[in-house]
């Protein structure tokens, strides 16, 4: 969830954008794993065709999909992707244009503390304040005075993908302008899909395949899925009969399938 305001706290536009799964022991030191595999036929295809695996995650301020590609990973037969509950803030100049990298010109640190005020400062530093905000959100006021224009801001988050570490990569991005507020929600759920020609770290608007929706938190701490050719989507992963058994006692993730918004 993304809400932009003036600095007097009169809500200018607020928008849900997401199924929003906030607990507050959801963000307190959380792990989540998911789990993709592909069989030797989707790989070959995806290789001759340049599609890569897209995780992404809904804090934006839009219709309700994200609008950065979190991470593009180009896949193996087993992938698996970890994350904690841990975030930063980031200020940039960049346009939130389809295909545009999200440079961080100024960052809070990891992990900005959730429930916190931030100011983007006039040196444009991002800085702590003593007071409070939203306690389910990352709340930042843009002081850095640039006539005319605006600053992009979002929350950016680390994760390990097959053993390999992603530092810093932005998951959101809206348009602030001077003395207004950015209050930012993030949600414990992310979309995955496949395309070609898409880098991690970038703004996406033009999506041209079936988005997976997976949802977690609420006690669901991993999800595992399998590509599914026959309509591009994704959907959970059969084991064997001892694993089905051990699944059926954890509570599952929670799985949608939304087509392509161009």
């Amino acid at each position: 969830m993304f809400f932009l305001r003036p600095n007097n706290r009169r809500n200018l536009v607020s928008q849900n954008v997401g199924v929003s799964l906030f607990h507050e022991k959801d963000h307190e030191m959380a792990s989540y794993t998911l789990n993709a595999s592909f069989t030797n036929a989707d790989l070959n295809l995806f290789y001759q065709t340049g599609t890569n695996l897209i995780i992404a995650k809904p804090t934006q301020q839009s219709s309700g999909v994200p609008n950065v590609a979190w991470l593009v990973i180009r896949p193996m037969q087993s992938n698996t992707i970890v994350w904690d509950e841990n975030y930063g803030i980031y200020a940039s100049t960049s346009s939130i244009t389809n295909g545009a990298t999200l440079t961080k010109m100024s960052t809070s640190g990891m992990p900005a503390v959730m429930g916190r005020m931030y100011n983007l400062s006039p040196a444009g530093t991002i800085d702590i304040q003593p007071m409070s905000g939203d306690l389910s959100s990352f709340t930042l006021t843009n002081l850095y005075n640039a006539p005319g224009t605006f600053m992009t801001v979002g929350l950016y988050q680390n994760a390990n993908v097959n053993g390999s570490a992603i530092l810093g990569n932005a998951l959101s991005a809206a348009p602030v302008i001077y003395s207004y507020q950015a209050v930012i929600t993030p949600f414990t759920t992310i979309y995955m899909w496949m395309q070609s020609q898409v880098r991690s770290n970038t703004v996406i608007t033009n999506v041209t395949s079936t988005m997976t929706q997976v949802t977690f938190g609420g006690g669901v701490n991993t999800a595992s899925m399998q590509y599914n050719p026959s309509d591009g989507t994704f959907i959970t992963a059969q084991g064997n009969n001892t694993m089905l058994l051990s699944s059926m006692e954890q509570p599952q993730a929670m799985v949608h399938h939304l087509l392509p918004q161009l």
